[in-house]
């Protein structure tokens, strides 16, 4: 689970011109990053916006964007598998095993070349501009294969450098919580806040 300050980092480093990542979340945020792939230049942005879900992805000739299908909402708080997967320039995006979008990368560079490793879930201290402002994911992944990588297994078992930050390895049964569960404060700082209604009064 990640709790909208949570996040994985695993270092990797890798230049391949075929991707091939899949991963399953659920969340109710209509806007939350899931997975970022990042090198100096070059990297794989995957993320929801509007609840929507957007691949941004730069091979070196500038970002493309490859997203599901408009009116598809996945911020559903739903399980969804998601298939992301690219042979040179042509790339797929398939959610939950029916909708599925293709698109045409421009350039002439293939080889997707990252240098700073893998992030799930939110991005901890990496910075770069092409990230732009990107909420970190409250909600739950599993099963985050990249390339033949387990990520989520290599964080959890501690291999190599890893960094996680305020993650629990199971989906938190608050996710499931209807609107008549109690609700526990667990911190001392920990608090609720409530957007405020102005009422007006008159004649």
């Amino acid at each position: 689970s990640f709790y909208g300050a949570s996040y994985v980092a695993v270092p990797l480093q890798d230049a391949k011109s075929t991707t091939d990542l899949r991963l399953r979340f659920r969340t109710k945020r209509s806007d939350a990053m899931l997975f970022l792939a990042a090198g100096r230049t070059d990297y794989c942005l995957v993320r929801l916006e509007t609840g929507r879900l957007k691949v941004h992805i730069n091979l070196g000739a500038g970002e493309s964007e490859v997203a599901s299908a408009k009116g598809l909402r996945l911020d559903d708080l739903m399980w969804h598998d998601v298939v992301i997967t690219r042979k040179d320039g042509d790339m797929s995006l398939q959610v939950d095993s029916i909708h599925v979008t293709r698109e045409a990368l421009p350039g002439r560079f293939y080889e997707l070349n990252i240098h700073f490793g893998l992030f799930v879930g939110g991005r901890g201290d990496f910075s770069e501009l092409f990230l732009g402002h990107v909420d970190n994911l409250r909600g739950c992944i599993a099963d985050v294969i990249y390339n033949g990588v387990d990520v989520l297994s290599r964080a959890r078992e501690r291999i190599g450098s890893v960094d996680v930050h305020g993650v629990t390895w199971s989906c938190a049964e608050e996710f499931d919580a209807g609107r008549d569960r109690d609700i526990s404060f667990v911190e001392e700082g920990a608090f609720m806040a409530l957007p405020n209604t102005i009422t007006r009064t008159g004649s």
